[in-house]
């Protein structure tokens, strides 16, 4: 199924207030690559949202939310027919730590997300209040201590064209036991060149890029509604539930099983 395009740099350019925020159901869809003059607050609801910047992209699961900061150029996009994307843009003169300097993805708490939720009364194109002004202040202030929860899990990305295709073949084929020998035979390489093509453009092996892979798309199938680990670590490749268990913990920092309880138990209270 097709993707909407969304112009997020046409939505920035519209608006003349220095915080503003954007509340949409927007499904299945796919953003152009842009830049704020404003560090961005997204948040994901109902679905998963995939960003990219430079050679970096990321997975941002549902009840996340992922810091953007000023003058990172990056694309989104969600494959969630129920995505809402929240969005929360700040000016540059109240973001004065270091922490908003930098990339962070982050479990929200249940104080963020209802002041979240709460900003949903205002439109980024309606004139400022004090009100509005205010709040969003507040939401700057404990954003450092929010983000000190944060992960980075992400898969980097190659302009390597040949190991390009061989990323994609490795994204697309997650429930196949794929080795570094038949790829390197499959896309005419030696197996040690293509070893170190993987620790020279990725820096990291091929065995780890494989496991963040694997663990990102087990992320993406229990937010899309998935809730039986083993049928689960079966679509990433494992056959032994113990092993998938223990590397989503390494990997993502809690274990499946919780992880869809979490999931459950905040759909329930957003109902």
């Amino acid at each position: 199924m097709s993707l909407q395009s969304i112009s997020c740099s046409t939505v920035s350019a519209t608006v003349s207030k220095p915080a503003f925020v954007y509340h949409e159901l927007l499904g299945r869809f796919h953003s152009d690559w842009h830049l704020h003059d404003r560090g961005q607050l997204v948040y994901a609801e109902n679905g998963f949202i995939h960003l990219r910047i430079a050679e970096k992209q990321f997975l941002l699961p549902g009840w996340h939310a992922v810091w953007i900061p000023s003058n990172t150029l990056h694309e989104m996009w969600s494959h969630s027919p129920d995505l809402i994307l929240h969005s929360i843009a700040f000016p540059p003169e109240i973001l004065n730590m270091p922490v908003f300097e930098k990339m962070s993805v982050f479990a929200v708490s249940p104080l963020l997300r209802e002041m979240i939720r709460y900003s949903e009364k205002w439109h980024f194109l309606n004139e400022e209040t004090n009100q509005e002004k205010t709040f969003l202040q507040s939401i700057a202030d404990i954003l450092s201590g929010e983000m000190n929860h944060s992960h980075q899990t992400y898969l980097p990305a190659t302009k390597h064209e040949g190991l390009a295709q061989i990323l994609v073949y490795i994204q697309n084929n997650l429930e196949e036991k794929i080795n570094i020998s038949f790829l390197a035979q499959h896309f005419g390489y030696s197996e040690r060149s293509l070893t170190r093509l993987f620790s020279m453009h990725l820096g990291m092996p091929f065995s780890g890029y494989c496991k963040v892979a694997r663990m990102l798309k087990a992320l993406e199938l229990i937010e899309n509604g998935e809730d039986n680990v083993s049928q689960v670590a079966l679509q990433v490749g494992y056959d032994s539930l113990a092993t998938f268990s223990n590397t989503f913990l390494e990997v993502c920092g809690q274990r499946p099983a919780h992880l869809i309880q979490d999931k459950k138990q905040k759909t329930i209270s957003r109902m």
